[in-house]
C-alpha cells in the first residue's frame, strides 16, 4: 500500500513546478506495454485548485510517511514538506487561477477527460485542508490561525448546521480539527453542535 501511495505521490510531485504551482491536468498517449506510447504528453496551466490540494497532499503525505518509517523515508518526507510550504504559498498569492478544461472560451480542445475545476468554495476548501494539514505537520500557528479563521465560512457552520453529503470534505476537515489537543474550545463547540442539531 505504501508503495502504492508513494507511485501517486512521485506523481504529484512531477506535476508541482519550481515556482510551488501544481499543473491543473495531463493528458497522455496511450499504448501496449505503456513504454510503446510515443505520442507527446498535454498539460493544462497552474490551478489554484490543484496546487492547493496538492499542497495538501504532500504535507498528510510527509506526515504519513515520516510515522511509517522515519528512517527510510526521511529525505522523502522532507521534500513533501518543502513542497507543501512552496505549493501553498503559491495558493495563497494566486487564489483565483482557473482552467476550465475542454472549454471554447480558452481555447482548450480538451487535456485528458472532464473538467477538474472547482467553485469558489472548492477553492477555499483546498486552501482549508492544506492549512490544516501543514499545521498538523509544522505545528506553526500559522496555519493554525488560517484554519480557524476560515471555519465559520464553511457550510455546516455558515449555511447553520448545514450537514449534507455534498460537503463530506469540508465535514471531515472541521470533525479532524475537533480531534486537535489545542483545537479552540468555542470552535470544538460549535462544530460539535452543528453536527448533532
Amino acid at each position: 500500500l505504501i508503495d502504492e501511495i508513494k507511485w501517486g505521490m512521485d506523481w504529484l510531485l512531477k506535476m508541482n513546478q519550481s515556482n510551488g504551482s501544481s499543473l491543473s491536468i495531463v493528458a497522455l498517449s496511450h499504448a501496449s506495454p505503456p513504454s510503446a506510447a510515443v505520442g507527446q504528453s498535454l498539460y493544462g496551466p497552474a490551478t489554484t485548485n490543484a496546487t492547493m490540494r496538492s499542497a495538501a497532499a504532500f504535507a498528510l503525505g510527509a506526515k504519513i510517511f515520516k510515522e511509517v518509517n522515519a528512517s527510510a523515508f526521511s529525505t522523502y518526507s522532507d521534500t513533501l514538506k518543502a513542497r507543501a510550504e512552496k505549493a501553498y504559498t503559491w495558493g495563497l498569492q494566486n487564489p483565483s487561477k482557473i482552467f476550465n478544461n475542454n472549454s471554447q472560451s480558452n481555447g482548450s480542445q480538451g487535456i485528458g477527460a472532464g473538467n477538474q475545476e472547482t467553485d469558489s468554495l472548492g477553492r477555499f476548501t483546498a486552501k482549508m485542508g492544506a492549512a490544516l494539514y501543514l499545521y498538523e505537520l509544522t505545528s506553526s500557528s500559522n496555519y493554525l490561525s488560517e484554519f480557524e479563521n476560515g471555519v465559520p465560512k464553511l457550510p455546516l457552520i455558515a449555511w447553520g448546521n448545514y450537514a449534507s453529503q455534498y460537503f463530506q470534505v469540508q465535514q471531515h476537515l472541521l470533525l479532524r480539527y475537533v480531534k486537535l489537543t489545542n483545537a479552540k474550545t468555542n470552535l470544538v463547540t460549535q462544530i460539535k453542535n452543528a453536527t448533532t442539531a
